[in-house]
């Protein structure tokens, strides 16, 4: 098993939701969607962030994330226009001055883990509601390797790989991060 690409894992979605009404498949297929540049200026704005990795951006912008969802973890929800599900989940978080402080917003929510990205180094962190924010977990250098390894691991479990996925995680992943994608995909 190797990572897919954002084509292999948008091809691997629609194989697997094939036929699906599209009230069951709201929030698994992933698609191209153009949303304004313009709405970057405004998350920066909003978030009070001084610089935004350039690798979120791109792909923030052109991937319905406002209403997709891999496994457990969701992205946003009913919002494929604009990045106001991602400006209201960070505003709405108690701690987000602790978070903007440190140069962190969050990007998803899960079980039982946050997925928050480090603004300006791209960099992509796992933790959970009992953890220090020193103790958070590195999971990816940059968003577009956290979504191949995401949209892989949905393969996995979707067609009874997860060993194979951990295998890989295992040459792949961090020491400290493969307790997580073991857990995504609910092998320990």
């Amino acid at each position: 098993m190797q990572l897919l690409t954002i084509d292999e894992i948008i091809s691997s979605i629609m194989k697997e939701t094939d036929g699906l009404d599209a009230e069951i498949t709201d929030g698994i297929i992933l698609s191209k969607n153009g949303i304004p540049p313009s709405e970057i200026e405004k998350l920066k704005s909003e978030l009070e962030i001084e610089y935004l990795d350039s690798t979120f951006s791109e792909h923030i912008l052109n991937y319905n994330w406002g209403n997709f969802g891999f496994l457990s973890y969701q992205f946003g929800y009913g919002d494929e226009m604009s990045l106001n599900w991602l400006i209201n989940r960070n505003l709405d978080y108690d701690e987000y001055p602790v978070l903007r402080e440190r140069n962190l917003i969050i990007i998803a929510n899960g079980d039982p883990y946050t997925i928050l990205l480090e603004c300006k180094s791209g960099e992509i962190y796992a933790f959970t509601s009992d953890m220090n924010y020193e103790d958070i977990v590195p999971v990816a250098s940059d968003f577009k390797e956290f979504i191949r390894v995401m949209g892989t691991a949905q393969y996995a479990v979707w067609n009874q790989t997860e060993e194979e996925f951990v295998e890989l995680m295992e040459c792949e992943a961090s020491d400290s991060s493969l307790a997580f994608w073991k857990e995504l995909v609910s092998v320990y």
